[in-house]
């Protein structure tokens, strides 16, 4: 199973020409990860009001293409492993048609390694086993997820 959410590209993600500046992409996927967690019933505020935070710690993004001024895209999200303290993410940004007949692109990828850790001094600990449940229904085990 794969979380997605759709996001408009607003003004403030874009350079002069209208074009998203690379760096807010990796603004976008920490939504979409805020929006997985509080869908998973986890929201991240509350994580983090409660000592635990989810930092990321390694982070690989493949730019496939240009999002606009505008443009509705398409953020999906599913996990490639859930260990004892770490949970690796896998992200696909797509522009979403702005006609019937026209498909979507995929525009980028992106792949993130989280660590589970106290606030805020950092420490890693284990995932929780009630957010460990949550998560393990997005655990993606296709070929290209292993190593």
């Amino acid at each position: 199973m794969r979380f997605e959410t759709r996001k408009q590209i607003r003004f403030h993600h874009c350079d002069p020409a209208g074009i998203v500046f690379y760096p807010q992409y990796f603004y976008l996927l920490h939504e979409a990860q805020e929006d997985f967690l509080a869908h998973i019933g986890y929201p991240e505020h509350e994580l983090i009001a409660s000592g635990l935070g989810v930092p990321i710690v390694d982070l690989k993004t493949e730019f496939l293409g240009m999002c606009r001024y505008g443009d509705e895209i398409r953020i999906s999200l599913g996990l490639t492993r859930v260990g004892n303290a770490s949970i690796g993410m896998h992200y696909e940004i797509h522009s979403c048609p702005r006609a019937p007949d026209v498909g979507t692109s995929l525009k980028l990828v992106a792949r993130t390694v989280v660590v589970c850790s106290e606030v805020p001094h950092g420490k890693v600990r284990s995932i929780p086993d009630g957010l460990r449940e949550a998560l393990l229904p997005y655990l993606q085990t296709t070929t290209e997820n292993k190593p």
